[in-house]
């Protein structure tokens, strides 16, 4: 695994849209719009979140990326660290409206989060694997070079995720399902996932 750097951001963000197609569809219904939009929106995300924290690519070739965030490493405010990061000047690309709308459902998965897994906790908010490349074990080394570190510190983790077919990859690594909801204002069922502390033994 490698560290997400700054200038892999632009074409990890192409290769998200590639991964996670049309799952912006309640945000941007019109599918051109979408096209247009979701690149950008992944650029600000990884903009925001990734850089600083736990972001971990395959290779140079950039197959496949991993997103964990610590639940107890104390974020920067939203806009200073929209500044800093420079996703502030994604905004005017992305609209005001749709921007509230995708604040709204981190909100509100948020909270879902805090009130399921209150504890300490690793947090993967990001997992991905270029279609091309699916397949080929990229996702599972992203998963497992980490688990083993979580491991370590003796933390549970918490994912979130849709479909029948991911939720049972995540059972490969550990967690079980915990809750389902729908996000308001969209079409999507969430299932949230914990994988419980397993410190190794020694």
């Amino acid at each position: 695994m490698l560290r997400l750097e700054k200038k892999d951001i632009k074409p990890v963000s192409q290769m998200l849209a590639r991964a996670f197609r049309d799952e912006l569809k309640d945000v941007f219904p019109d599918p051109v719009e979408r096209r247009r939009k979701e690149p950008i929106a992944n650029e600000f995300y990884l903009r925001r979140d990734a850089i600083g924290n736990h972001a971990f690519v395959t290779s140079p070739k950039l197959e496949g990326i991993a997103v964990w965030m610590r639940s107890d490493r104390k974020q920067p405010g939203n806009w200073w660290r929209m500044l800093v990061s420079g996703a502030i000047w994604l905004v005017p690309r992305l609209g005001l409206r749709p921007l509230r709308k995708l604040r709204e459902g981190d909100n509100f998965m948020e909270q879902k989060r805090s009130q399921l897994l209150p504890q300490k906790h690793w947090y993967l908010a990001v997992l991905a694997v270029d279609p091309p490349h699916q397949g080929k074990g990229h996702g599972s080394r992203l998963v497992r070079q980490m688990m083993a570190l979580i491991d370590e510190e003796d933390l549970p983790c918490y994912v979130e995720t849709e479909g029948e077919k991911n939720i049972a990859m995540y059972r490969r690594y550990g967690f079980e399902p915990v809750d389902e909801y729908v996000v308001p204002g969209t079409t999507d069922t969430i299932t949230a996932m914990i994988r419980p502390a397993c410190k190794p033994a020694d």
